[in-house]
């Protein structure tokens, strides 16, 4: 067994990273892959939708039991601990059922602590005469050996990324077979594509990763406006020196598309998760996912 890494990631925050990665977490686990969500966002929302209904209580549980993705950072990099992201994993996390039985899904949590510990290992580091090129190759080689690991016990590892740029969120997207980029068709959210596709993936590319990433549409509500941005999009990702792909499938702005995980009750069942023609939707980008994954 050897892991497909894939990435949800974005410049922009408000645009579904975190419902389109915990979808095809729940749609994977669905289909029997054991699946594992790394959450990368301080927000820590992907942690939440996959504990689901009792999601605040096992969040809070993980941070006071330092069992977060932050506290593999502050163990590793300033308190010299030789600690494995494996120790950190949650085991099947998840409280959602698909034909009867509980989801093979688990979970490494993030934390509200997660960006203050970034920055206080940045001022660690540097302290001690580190430049910020030598802190990111030193995340980078660990998180990829740790990455290694993971990926002999799993089928898929997909990582919830913040909005903007980290050291963190960097490795990892070097590390991903596949990066999804979410992204609203209008004017401001395509600025956020842009920048994305521009200075991050350039960066990327500069360390030798060829991996192109993979637009998604989000948040389609069919006006003439995102009509016209969507089609633009389109021809940008069938340009010959594309900067990016697109997913046939889109999802569309619509109320309850991912139902609030409190009010289900503990033990819901994926369809009841994500109600009426949602799952059609995520089973037919789960399908383009598998395709585009090599």
């Amino acid at each position: 067994m050897s892991a497909s890494v894939i990435s949800i990631a974005n410049s922009k925050g408000g645009v579904g990273k975190t419902t389109t990665c915990v979808s095809l977490a729940e749609a994977f686990a669905a289909e029997g892959r054991r699946t594992l969500v790394l959450d990368l966002d301080t927000q820590a929302n992907a942690s939440l939708l996959v504990f689901g209904h009792e999601g605040d209580e096992h969040l809070f549980q993980a941070i006071n039991d330092y069992a977060t993705i932050s506290d593999w950072l502050l163990e590793n990099f300033e308190a010299g601990e030789q600690r494995r992201l494996e120790e950190f994993v949650v085991t099947d996390a998840s409280d959602v059922t698909a034909g009867g039985k509980p989801l093979p899904l688990d979970l490494i949590p993030s934390s509200p602590r997660l960006r203050k510990t970034e920055r206080e290992l940045i001022y660690h580091l540097t302290d001690q005469g580190y430049s910020m090129e030598a802190l990111q190759n030193q995340v980078g080689r660990r998180l990829r050996d740790d990455f290694n690991l993971l990926k002999a016990k799993y089928d898929i590892i997909l990582c919830d990324c913040p909005p903007g740029i980290s050291v963190m969120t960097e490795s990892v997207l070097a590390a991903s077979h596949l990066i999804i980029v979410p992204t609203i068709p209008d004017f401001m959210s395509t600025l956020g594509l842009d920048l994305f596709t521009g200075d991050v993936m350039h960066s990327l590319r500069e360390r030798d990763v060829k991996t192109l990433p993979m637009v998604l549409a989000t948040r389609y509500d069919g006006s003439p406006h995102q009509q016209v941005i969507l089609n633009a999009m389109r021809e940008a990702a069938a340009a010959d020196e594309a900067e990016f792909s697109m997913f046939k499938t889109v999802i569309p702005m619509k109320p309850g598309f991912a139902t609030n995980p409190i009010a289900l009750g503990p033990d819901p069942t994926i369809e009841a998760k994500w109600p009426g023609d949602t799952l059609a939707t995520i089973r037919e980008l789960l399908a383009e996912v598998k395709a585009a994954l090599p």
